[in-house]
């Protein structure tokens, strides 16, 4: 008869019964990259080589009436213009020792997991750099922790419209931001939308002409909030003079590689100017959302 004790492991079996590890790793959530691809890289040719980009201010000119007769004569128009200026000087770097015993011995590719992982770590810095920017442009719309409405979205769209922009421009929306719109059968029904739906794709369309992305890294103010944006691309921008690098050096004193990528960039919130004389220079407007929702990225965002 086998016994209940017969069927347990005993010493006498350890040796026939190994823990056994997993082929596959439960790794860290990796969030897509969004807005970087959604702000201006346009001067990035312009510096390579030096510290700092000066961008010159150009405005338009006025009319003037002039009176009739040979004595009175036009007024030359002097025109003072200022300038913007952005240094690059944000260096940043993500490193990690693979010991020599652990890439032999490993279950693993640990090489290659290890450059991935330091690749998405510098891609992640430069979005949240950005989306760190949104809490401080100079038009707000909506409440933090309440749900983003129609109203919310045409107040945006106008603050970009008194500015003469109606193209180029971008919504960015948080997971409970966009959640919230899907509830809104102005974006989701069929008698406002062409082809599928945003329930049948879980995707919005392009609201008042600008196309919607998603980000799971936006800033979060405080639990329940998102700063969320409707974006141009001049608004912020984006200089890499050192695009991600990955570099590998032996440590003697460690006995291990020493891996390590690193990129040199500076972001820079420009203002947009209105193109007439005389006017003060003006932020473009980008507006702020909020969220009602308690969800957040489970990755940490810096």
């Amino acid at each position: 008869m086998v016994t209940s004790t017969e069927m347990t492991v005993g010493t006498s079996h350890a040796n026939f019964t190994p823990t056994v590890w997993s082929k596959d790793t439960q790794d860290a959530i990796e969030h897509e990259e969004v807005v970087s691809k959604l702000v201006s890289t346009k001067l990035e040719a312009q510096l390579s080589i030096g510290r700092t980009i000066n961008i010159p201010h150009r405005s338009n000119l006025t009319t003037q009436t002039k009176t009739e007769g040979l004595g009175s004569t036009i007024n030359w128009q002097a025109v003072t213009d200022g300038s913007d200026s952005v240094t690059v000087s944000t260096f940043e770097y993500a490193a990690q020792l693979l010991n020599a015993v652990v890439a032999v011995q490993s279950n693993y590719d640990e090489r290659i997991r290890i450059t991935h992982a330091i690749g998405y770590a510098l891609m992640r810095g430069i979005e949240t750099t950005i989306t760190s920017l949104f809490t401080t442009f100079s038009q707000i719309t909506g409440t933090y922790g309440a749900d983003p409405d129609d109203a919310v979205l045409r107040r945006s769209w106008q603050y970009l419209a008194d500015q003469s922009v109606d193209t180029g421009a971008a919504w960015v929306f948080g997971p409970a931001a966009t959640a919230a719109l899907f509830g809104n059968d102005k974006f989701t029904s069929r008698d406002f939308i062409d082809g599928k739906s945003a329930i049948e794709t879980a995707k919005l369309t392009d609201l008042y002409s600008y196309p919607v992305f998603h980000s799971n890294l936006l800033n979060n103010p405080a639990t329940g909030q998102t700063a969320c944006t409707l974006l141009h691309p001049d608004q912020v921008i984006l200089i890499r003079q050192i695009q991600p690098t990955v570099r590998e050096q032996f440590q003697i004193n460690n006995l291990a590689d020493g891996i390590v990528a690193y990129d040199l960039y500076r972001l820079r919130k420009l203002r947009f100017r209105l193109r007439r004389l005389r006017l003060t220079r003006r932020l473009l407007r980008v507006v702020i959302f909020s969220e009602s929702s308690s969800e957040r990225p489970r990755k940490g965002v810096i």
